[in-house]
């Protein structure tokens, strides 16, 4: 018979044997991965972050001469290493630590095109608001010109209309009556003044007319006064007389028109 014994114990050392390399392949994977991933890997948040902001800095340098950003290329990028704590190397070993797995780094530059789309929309959102600031204020200067246009349009032609009425008149051949005339005007002074010509002058009228003062008939002593007067002859008297009109009734001087009351002449005294 076999030695069943001798067996036993290679099964038994083979079983261990696979138990030790099993464990060590496992030692191995975890210090791989602790080796690896150490104090140079940061999470994969500030790693998002921290490519977003390369690439707009990237976006930046393109826009800029090549001199130029020759001379600032250094500086911005340092600016976003310190913001991370990264440098040169540490960014590479962490771009090769994700970049191991493909669904992984394909997730991370999904998120940081969703960050760069919504830093496009707040810069078009700013620049959107500087326009139509913009073309506020030129439509409001716009109104003020067009305008001023069309006053200055209105009056020139209001001006032509005048001249070519002065250059093509054509007298009008209609004659007029004084009354027609007369009311036509009083007409026409009303709608501008809204005075009434009639009324106005009635007015006036009652008002010179109760200033005027009114003589009563000289009584016939009065004459027989003046042929007393030393000085006088009744040649002189009488025509006097012939100059003195008689005083018409108050109904009667409302209808006359306004005149000075003649001054009352002396008669020529004899030397």
């Amino acid at each position: 018979m076999p030695n069943v014994g001798a067996f036993c114990k290679f099964v038994q050392n083979y079983k261990m044997l696979r138990l030790i390399l099993n464990l060590l392949a496992v030692i191995f994977l975890f210090g791989s991965c602790i080796g690896t991933g150490g104090k140079d890997i940061i999470s994969k948040s500030k790693f998002v972050d921290a490519l977003t902001e390369i690439q707009l800095t990237d976006s930046y340098l393109n826009i800029l001469p090549i001199d130029s950003a020759r001379k600032v290329m250094l500086p911005l990028y340092q600016v976003t290493f310190d913001k991370y704590g990264l440098d040169s190397v540490s960014f590479r070993k962490n771009l090769d630590y994700y970049g191991k797995d493909a669904e992984v780094m394909s997730a991370i530059y999904k998120k940081v095109e969703d960050n760069l789309t919504k830093e496009n929309k707040i810069y078009a959102d700013i620049e959107r608001k500087k326009q139509d600031s913009i073309r506020t204020r030129d439509s409001i200067q716009n109104m003020r010109i067009q305008d001023s246009t069309n006053r200055v349009m209105r009056a020139q032609q209001a001006y032509q209309e005048r001249v070519a009425a002065l250059i093509h008149y054509l007298p009008n051949k209609t004659k007029f009556t004084f009354r027609e005339a007369s009311s036509l005007f009083n007409t026409n002074f009303q709608t501008k003044t809204g005075i009434s010509m009639n009324g106005y002058l009635m007015n006036q009228l009652s008002v010179g007319n109760s200033n005027l003062p009114i003589e009563s008939p000289s009584p016939q002593k009065d004459t027989v006064s003046q042929l007393k007067t030393p000085g006088t002859s009744v040649k002189d008297t009488l025509v006097i007389q012939n100059h003195v009109e008689p005083q018409l009734p108050t109904s009667e001087l409302e209808k006359r028109p306004i005149l000075t009351p003649p001054r009352h002449i002396k008669p020529p005294t004899e030397l």
